[in-house]
């Protein structure tokens, strides 16, 4: 197998990330890929099964630690990808890619999870050679910051 283009490359981040059985459960959709400024976006909408606090109608934090996660993971898989360049071959680098996992994250709520439409964000602090540390943003339809995360990955 030929290693991909970028835009290919896009379009398989975006089968497997759509993949995942609870981001399809959560309606995670990934919107944005940057391959020049590392960074992702993923959009999910508000449904009855994410809320933690049905009285106030609040996204359940582990609804949220979950996009965080996924967003910081694919996020972190754009930059493992570019990092190792044409060092190794193609079907290496995608099986040190599918291995790609969460080796610590910390997630702070800022604020209650309220909102009908969320957009969550990943950027790049950090790649090496075996660990990608990346920073997650999620916002509400209102442009509210309602968490942040930092995550280190390992590929």
């Amino acid at each position: 197998m030929t290693e991909p283009s970028y835009s290919e490359f896009c379009e398989l981040i975006r089968g497997v990330f759509e993949e995942v059985p609870f981001v399809r459960e959560v309606g995670l959709k990934l919107s944005a890929v940057d391959f020049e400024q590392q960074t992702l976006s993923a959009t999910f909408e508000r449904k009855p099964t994410l809320i933690g606090n049905h009285y106030h109608n609040i996204l359940h934090g582990g609804v949220i630690a979950t996009a965080l996660d996924q967003v910081g993971g694919f996020t972190a898989m754009v930059a493992a990808y570019q990092r190792m360049g044409g060092a190794i071959d193609w079907e290496e680098k995608l099986q040190r890619l599918m291995r790609l996992g969460t080796v610590d994250m910390r997630v702070d709520y800022l604020k209650p999870g309220r909102g009908e439409h969320f957009v969550c964000s990943g950027s790049i602090l950090r790649v090496g050679n075996k660990l990608v540390v990346s920073r997650m943003e999620l916002h509400n339809e209102s442009e509210e910051l309602i968490a942040t995360g930092t995550a280190t990955f390992l590929y």
